[in-house]
This record gives structure tokens, sequence and C-alpha cells, in this order.
């Protein structure tokens, strides 16, 4: 499968291992028109001075790699769910640095309040560490509290793409789906996992959810594969104009009214 663009790239600057030189490169002669460096908010300096002055090095950095391989290049970043009010790791006038915001869960960050770490965090990573085992179950109270945290966090920020939703910790995904819709963000098919079933993804094509295929590469030579979300297309039944970056570049999708929703989910009931 061949996307348009691959919009969510990881680099030395966080826990990818090449350059954002490199990573342009191999977007390039993937046959890519457009690629995004998209790295962890976590990895980046706790001074906000540094922050910044690092953050703009990188944005020229990209565009510079784009101007060498003759290929537009966009500078991201991937920040976190730090907590079940709705917040990130990603300060309101430091948005302006990134040209979109990526924003999922990921093991690895601390909460922004010290207590949910026990109340939160350590029972979500001991339902993952059994599913790893083969014990594919997540408390249903645990579900409803990883969907109130997602939804808060669209419903509060300005994401432009949830990153791979469902991997880490489990969700409701039509619920967060219809906040998708209801703000414009789009959900990822992400080519390390797709964390959902076939027919999840039908029902949130029905509700007016668009998605965007990223390959959420560490290494340059993964930059732009998407075999695996491939694969996972070839069992469903949809639409493709769902997908924004098929053979297009990203677009932010605009938001509906939960009206709207409901109507196209009884539609397609209908």
């Amino acid at each position: 499968m061949k996307v348009y663009g691959d919009y969510h790239t990881h680099t030395l600057d966080s826990d990818g291992q090449n350059t954002i030189d490199e990573n342009v490169a191999a977007a390039k002669k993937r046959g890519l028109s457009e690629v995004g460096i998209t790295d962890h908010a976590h990895y980046r300096a706790r001074n906000k001075k540094k922050r910044i002055e690092n953050a703009l090095l990188n944005k020229a950095q990209v565009l510079r790699s784009g101007q060498t391989y003759n290929i537009k290049t966009f500078y991201g970043v991937e920040c976190n769910v730090v907590g079940m009010d709705g917040d990130i790791d990603i300060a309101a006038d430091e948005r302006r640095l990134y040209d979109y915001l990526v924003c999922g869960i990921h093991m690895s960050v601390q909460p922004k309040k010290f207590w949910q770490f026990f109340t939160y965090y350590l029972p979500n990573m001991f339902w993952f560490a059994m599913r790893r085992l083969g014990i594919n179950w997540t408390p249903k109270s645990l579900i409803r509290k990883n969907t109130k945290a997602v939804v808060n966090v669209i419903e509060k920020n300005n994401i432009d793409i949830l990153s791979h939703p469902n991997r880490y910790f489990r969700v409701d995904v039509i619920e967060v789906a219809k906040a998708c819709v209801a703000r414009g963000t789009a959900m990822e098919l992400n080519n390390k996992k797709v964390s959902f079933r076939p027919v999840d993804f039908e029902r949130m094509v029905a509700m007016g959810v668009k998605f965007v295929i990223n390959s959420d590469a560490h290494k340059a030579e993964n930059v732009g594969r998407m075999d695996r979300v491939d694969n996972f297309l070839k069992l469903c039944d949809y639409d493709s104009s769902c997908i924004l970056n098929l053979e297009k570049p990203f677009v932010r999708p605009k938001a509906k009214l939960l009206d709207q929703i409901v109507k196209a989910v009884n539609e397609k009931k209908s």
C-alpha cells in the first residue's frame, strides 16, 4: 500500500534510530510526496527556553531536508495523555512551534498528578502485561476511565491526529470516535498494529470518522511502510474516502455536530 504522506515518524531526537535527514531521504525513496517528523514530547528539554530553541532548530532542519530531497516536510510532535482531566504535555503557548499535533497514550509517561500513577497508570500497566501473556481482558471500569481520559483530551485540546488508539490502554473506540468526529480529529491506522476490530472500523467509518495511515516509524527503513494496515483493510468493507492520505495530502477533517454523527449512524443502519 502506498500513501501520499506519512505523518508520524520518529528520529534520534526521541526514541528513533535515525536522523531527520535520513527519515526524509527514506520517505523520498519510498515514493512519498510528504513526510512529517513527530518526536515524542516527553523527550524534550525540561527548560522552556531550551525546548523552544531545540524546536526551532529541528524545524529548520526538517525544512532543509525537504529542500534537499525535493519532498514536502512537516515538523509536528507526538504529545501524551498525562491524566484523567484532559491534560497533555504540550503547553498552549508552545503549540505554535509545531505544524500539527499527534497525541496518544504511552506507557513510559509520568502522569501530571502523582496519585494518578497508582489509580490510573499502574492498573493499566498491569492489564497490558496480562495481555502480553495471553490474557486478553481489561476490567470494564478501567475501560470507562481510559475512555473518559482520551475523550477529555480530544475535547480540551486542538489535536490533529489521535495516535494508535486502544493499543496500550484499552478504550471504547466508538465513544472515542464520537469525540474525534465532533472535534475534527483524525484517528490513526498505525502500521505497527491496528488495535481495533474490522467491525469497529466499519462502524466508525459510518459515523463519519476520518483516518490517517501512518508508519509510526522508529527506523528510517520503515518510513512509509504500510503493509500491516493494508492487510487489515482487506478485511474491511469501507469507502476509501474515509482515509485522508491515500491519494492526497492530509488535511484535518471538519468538526461535526453530534446530531450529524447520529444521523450518519442511523442512515447506515437503514
